[in-house]
C-alpha cells in the first residue's frame, strides 16, 4: 500500500497482480473518491494532482447587493476567490495567489482583503461608485483597460449599475515580498494605488491571457496562469510602489548548470502541478527573470515545456497499446481523457485515438507473421 499527502488531499494505493485500486481523500469538497485502476502488474505508478484550493469556498460576507448585511460587523479579512461569488465566472489559485474572470450584474460589494487585490475592466463601466481606504465616495466611468490596485488589509467599496466585466487578479503579501526582494534587494515595499479611472494596457494585456486561459474550452494550465500572476506581480512593483528597480534584467537565456537542473527537474515532475518559484529555485535564479531566461533557452516558455513533455509520453503509452486512453491521460498528468485529446489536438495535430489506430495498424502485419 502506498500513502502520499498532499496540500488539501491524500490518497492511498492498494495494488497486487490482480488489481489496483486508488482511494483520494479531499478535504476541501469532502469527498471519497475511488479509482479503480484494472488489473495487472506494474500499475503502482500514479500521480496526484492536488484539487483547487480550499479557499475556494464560500466564507459568507460581502456578496451581490442585498446579500451583505453586516459586514460592517465582520472586519476579518477574507481572500478574494471568498468574496467574489463562484457564480461570477471561473477562477484557479496558484502558489502567489488567485485569478478570476467575472461578470457580474448591477450591485455593490463592501470587504477587507486578506491579498493584494486588483481588478482590469474588460467591458466599459459608467458611473461606477468606489472608496479606498477611507470613507470619501468617488465616481468614475471605467474604460476598458481601467485599473485598480487595492492593496491588502485595506477596507475598499464599490457599486455598479450596470453589468460589469473584469479580470481579478490577486497577489499574496508573502509572494510580493518574495517578488521585490528580487526586484529591489528589499521585501518590504508598499503599493501606491494610481487614481480611480488609470488605464494601464500592461496590466491589460496580462489580464486578457489570463481571461483567455480561464476560458479555453481546455483545463486551465497551472503553470501557465502562476507565470502570468508572477509576470504581473512584477509590473505592479514597477508601476505601482514608487521604487525604481536596482539593475536592469538580466540578459540571455540559464546557465549551463541552471538548464541542465531544470531539464532533470522536469523530467522527474512533469506529470505533477510545477509553479515558477519552484522552477526557478532548482536553476538559482530569481522568479523575476525565470520565464524570460527559460524561454531563452530552451526556445519556448516553462508551461509550453511541461505540454511537451506529458504529450510525449502519451503518445509513448499510447504507441505501446498496452493501456486504455483514460489511464495513459491520468499517467501523463492531464486531468482526464478529453484533456488529453483536445490537448493532442492543439499541438500534435491529432488524436489518441488515432494514434492508437495508426499503432495498430503498422504492427498488425509483424503479429500476422
Amino acid at each position: 500500500m502506498l500513502l502520499n499527502f498532499l496540500d488539501d488531499q491524500f490518497f492511498f494505493l492498494i495494488s497486487n497482480k490482480e488489481f489496483s485500486l486508488r482511494v483520494e481523500v479531499l478535504f476541501n469538497s469532502r469527498r471519497v473518491r475511488y479509482v479503480d485502476s484494472g488489473s495487472g502488474e506494474g500499475d503502482t505508478k500514479r500521480r496526484c494532482e492536488p484539487a483547487e484550493a480550499t479557499r475556494m469556498k464560500h466564507a459568507g460576507g460581502a456578496r451581490e447587493s442585498g446579500d451583505s448585511q453586516g459586514v460592517d460587523q465582520e472586519r476579518t479579512a477574507r481572500y478574494v476567490l471568498d468574496i467574489i461569488p463562484e457564480s461570477a465566472g471561473p477562477r484557479r489559485a496558484t502558489a502567489r495567489g488567485s485569478v478570476i474572470y467575472s461578470v457580474r450584474s448591477p450591485g455593490s460589494q463592501k470587504f477587507l482583503a486578506r491579498e493584494h487585490s486588483t481588478g482590469i475592466v474588460l467591458r466599459p463601466a459608467r458611473k461606477l461608485r468606489a472608496s479606498l481606504g477611507s470613507d470619501r465616495i468617488t465616481q468614475y466611468d471605467a474604460p476598458v483597460g481601467c485599473l485598480v490596485v487595492n492593496p491588502a488589509g485595506v477596507d475598499s467599496t464599490l457599486a455598479w449599475s450596470q453589468t460589469r466585466e473584469n479580470a481579478v487578479v490577486s497577489i499574496s503579501p508573502e509572494a510580493l515580498s518574495e517578488l521585490a526582494a528580487h526586484e529591489f534587494d528589499l521585501p518590504d515595499v508598499k503599493l501606491e494605488p494610481p487614481a480611480f479611472g488609470t488605464v494601464d494596457l500592461r496590466a491589460l494585456n496580462i489580464a486578457q491571457m489570463i481571461t483567455a486561459e480561464l476560458t479555453d474550452r481546455l483545463p486551465p494550465n497551472e503553470l501557465y496562469l502562476d507565470s502570468l500572476l508572477t509576470v504581473f506581480g512584477v509590473h505592479l512593483l514597477r508601476g505601482y510602489t514608487g521604487r525604481k528597480r536596482q539593475a536592469a534584467s538580466p540578459k540571455g537565456g540559464l546557465s549551463a548548470v541552471g538548464a541542465r537542473r531544470v531539464r532533470e527537474y522536469l523530467d522527474q515532475n512533469f506529470v505533477r502541478k510545477v509553479m515558477v518559484a519552484e522552477l526557478a529555485s532548482v536553476a538559482g535564479v530569481s522568479p523575476n527573470h525565470f520565464i524570460a531566461r527559460f524561454a531563452g533557452t530552451f526556445g519556448m516558455p516553462p508551461h509550453r515545456y511541461l505540454i511537451n513533455l506529458r504529450l510525449d509520453l502519451a503518445e509513448k503509452l499510447l504507441a505501446g497499446g498496452e493501456l486504455p486512453i483514460a489511464e495513459v491521460a491520468y499517467l501523463a498528468g492531464f486531468s482526464d481523457q478529453s484533456h488529453l485529446a483536445a490537448t493532442m489536438k492543439r499541438y500534435r495535430g491529432r488524436t489518441p485515438g488515432g494514434l492508437v489506430t495508426l499503432s495498430a495498424g503498422i504492427e498488425s502485419p509483424t503479429m500476422a507473421k
